[in-house]
Parts: structure tokens; C-alpha cells; sequence
């Protein structure tokens, strides 16, 4: 594909969502957009949501270039099968000459190419984010907190200095951590919590999860989440404080809203006091990264991460501020951002 008005974008298939962002051969963003995808529930869901897509984008000339993270959900045997099957679907809907797939230290390969190097494709949506970022900042730490993981990736020097790549290894070493904005279960945060002068235990289910907090607490807009709640209720903040309720045993009218925005705080402190530690032991990691390098913030959960830049005493740059134009909602989608703007720079 050539010409100056060939447009390039960018697809993260997640387990959760499905993400795109759209620019043009000079660098410039042009839109995002973002289609609930709940890949768990059958590779159907993959299919609507990116006929939605295309409905949205038209039919205008464009190269495809793609990175996934959905190939760890559950109706796949494995890894391999999921990154195969995800692939089999993109090229139902996207000509293989016209597509390319992300594939970290290997780049860029085509559709047929990326079933062969499977393991450099599955779950590499981060590495394209740290590498887009590392480009244009010198030292720091990336983080990306999304809806349901957070990546916590060293940066020196213009290059990604992490430890590990895959979710295996990133676990065991922080740069993985397993906690996002919206869609953890709170039995994931805490298994006993301080509510009207005790201490109580939470029942193991997932009645409640992190965006009922965010929500309460005013960090999150209630209309703005596509994801759907544990009871598949709204995220106004009535609907929060029952299912938070429901993890103590009680009803949310037994008790004044007040109270449930302080359990809610308590929650959100256990969070940031968790994603601070993992970012501590990253930065022990990788000592050599100065105590004067920036914190670079994206996802939807990145109000996270510039509290944990003002706890280690780190100045914040928000991943808006690296696109041009800057935009608010392409720090939301950072990998899909990052794949369109990188195929840019390979093509020019």
C-alpha cells in the first residue's frame, strides 16, 4: 500500500475490548475508538466488534496493524490457538496484504508469519506502548493501567529495559501486575476490610470490583465505561454501593453513603499502596534509572499512576502529551495508539 493519503491503524484485541486507533502516513491521530469485546463468551464477539469497527471507519484506504492480549482468555486450549484463531478472524475482515502483526523484537510480520512466531505475538500490546514511549523519553518508568492489568516497564537511555517478556516471567517480577481500574474483583484487593468498627471478612465472590470504587470516589465517569458491572447494572453510584454491600453480607441502605465512600477509599489506597509496590520493585530492579526520571502514565486508570509518581517523588507525564495532536482519549488506548504511530515510522 502507497500514497500519501493512505491512513494506518492500529488494533489491540484484548480478552475485554477491542481497541483502535486511526492515523495518517505524517504521524497525526486522527481518531480512537474503543467496541466491548467479551472474547471469553466466544470468538463471535470478535467478529461483531470489528464489523462495528469498520461500519465506523468506512472505507477509507488503510494498513492494519495489529497486537492482542485476547488470546489468553479461556475458550482457547492455549495460547498458541488463541493468537491462531484471533488471526483467522482478523483476515476474515481484513485482506492479509493489508495487515500486519506486532511482534516486539522480531517487528513487524504478516499474518502467516505471526502463526509461525506465535510466542513473539501473544500478549506484546505493552511492549509496543514501552517502545513508542521510549522513543521520545529518555529515562523513566511506563505505566499503563488499564481496566484490568497494569504494565510497569523501565525505560532507559531510549530503550525498553525490562526484565522479562512473557505474562509468565512479568508476573514473577512486577512487571506484570495483575489490577486494573474497573474490572478486578475487590476479593482480589483485600480479603478483610474496617467497616463500622470492625474488622470483616469479605465474601469470596465477584460481587464488587475496582470501578465500583473509582466511580464512588469520583475518579471514574459512570457513563463513560463500556465494561459491564458484576451485576451487569450501571456503574451509577447507587448500583456501586450495593455490590459493594453484597462482598460485607448487607444491604447498602443499612448504612449511610458516607460510609461506603470511606470503604470505598480504604479499597482504592490498598490498590495504590499495591501497584506502589510493584513499581518499587521494578525501580530496585533497575537501579540504575535515575531518581529524577518521570513517570509516564496511560490507560484508564492512569489518575493511579500519577499518585504513585507524587508518592515516589517523580515528575508525571501523561501519555496524551507524546501524540500529536494530544489527545485524552489516546492515552485510554495506548497499545493500539502505539502500533498505528510505530507502522508509521517503519513505512516512512
Amino acid at each position: 500500500m502507497t500514497g500519501p493519503q493512505a491512513l494506518i491503524t492500529g488494533w489491540d484485541i484484548g480478552g475485554a475490548h477491542l481497541k483502535v486507533a486511526q492515523c495518517n502516513r505524517q504521524g497525526q491521530l486522527i481518531r480512537t475508538i474503543e467496541i466491548p469485546c467479551p472474547l471469553w463468551l466466544g470468538i463471535e464477539h470478535l467478529q461483531q466488534a470489528i464489523k462495528t469497527v469498520q461500519q465506523q471507519l468506512g472505507s477509507q484506504q488503510t494498513l492494519a496493524a495489529v497486537t492482542m492480549t485476547g488470546e489468553l482468555v479461556d475458550i482457547f486450549a492455549d495460547r498458541q490457538a488463541g493468537v491462531n484463531d484471533i488471526l483467522d478472524c482478523i483476515s476474515q475482515y481484513i485482506p492479509t496484504e493489508c495487515c500486519i502483526v506486532y511482534a516486539g523484537g522480531l517487528s513487524w510480520l504478516s499474518i502467516s508469519e505471526a502463526k509461525e512466531q506465535w510466542q513473539q505475538v501473544a500478549s506484546r500490546n505493552w511492549q509496543a506502548s514501552a517502545l513508542f514511549t521510549a522513543k521520545q523519553i529518555k529515562h523513566g518508568l511506563f505505566i499503563d493501567v488499564g481496566s484490568t492489568t497494569s504494565d510497569i516497564i523501565p525505560i532507559q537511555k531510549n530503550q525498553v529495559i525490562t526484565q522479562a517478556l512473557t505474562d509468565f516471567d512479568r508476573q514473577a517480577n512486577s512487571e506484570l501486575h495483575y489490577a486494573g481500574a474497573i474490572r478486578t474483583p475487590l476479593i482480589a484487593i483485600a480479603h478483610k476490610v474496617p467497616f463500622d468498627g470492625k474488622t470483616l471478612q469479605l465474601a469470596a465472590e465477584v460481587f464488587a470490583t475496582t470501578g465500583d470504587c473509582w466511580c464512588l470516589l469520583g475518579k471514574l465517569d459512570p457513563l463513560s465505561i463500556s465494561d459491564t458491572s458484576a451485576d451487569s447494572q450501571s456503574w451509577q453510584p447507587q448500583d456501586c454501593t450495593r455490590r459493594i454491600a453484597r462482598l460485607l453480607g448487607t444491604d447498602a441502605s443499612n448504612y449511610p453513603p458516607e460510609q461506603w465512600r470511606h470503604l470505598a477509599n480504604w479499597f482504592a489506597q490498598q490498590q495504590i499502596s499495591q501497584l506502589l509496590g510493584a513499581c518499587e520493585a521494578v525501580l530496585t530492579a533497575n537501579g540504575s534509572i535515575s531518581a529524577k526520571a518521570p513517570i509516564v502514565g496511560a490507560g484508564i486508570g492512569r489518575f493511579i499512576v500519577k499518585k504513585c509518581a507524587q508518592e515516589l517523588g517523580r515528575a508525571y507525564i501523561d501519555f496524551s502529551e507524546l501524540i500529536k495532536p494530544a489527545s485524552v482519549h489516546a492515552a485510554n488506548h495506548a497499545p493500539a495508539v502505539a502500533v498505528a504511530l510505530l507502522a508509521c515510522d517503519q513505512l516512512k
